[in-house]
């Protein structure tokens, strides 16, 4: 019983680690958690940039000026002196 659970925990250890002995680091047990770890930052890193440009915040505080633009209002003319004062 003893040799039996030994050659289990072996061959498990052989097919996790198996790949990097033999010198095919890509497949070892290290090198998928590396993979898995990358992965998950650069999804955790996108939603969060993601929530960051949908927040929702104080819209820019609009200056309040007297002039309406590059020009000037006739308001004697338009007949609206009473608004635009």
């Amino acid at each position: 019983m003893k040799g039996r659970r030994f050659w289990v925990i072996a061959f498990l250890a052989l097919m996790t680690n198996g790949t990097s002995l033999l010198g095919m680091g890509q497949g070892s047990a290290g090198s998928v958690a590396r993979t898995i770890e990358a992965n998950h930052n650069i999804a955790r890193n996108i939603e969060n940039a993601k929530a960051k440009e949908m927040m929702a915040g104080n819209p820019p505080i609009k200056s309040e000026s007297v002039a309406f633009g590059p020009f000037q209002v006739d308001c004697s003319a338009i007949g609206m002196c009473q608004v635009l004062a």
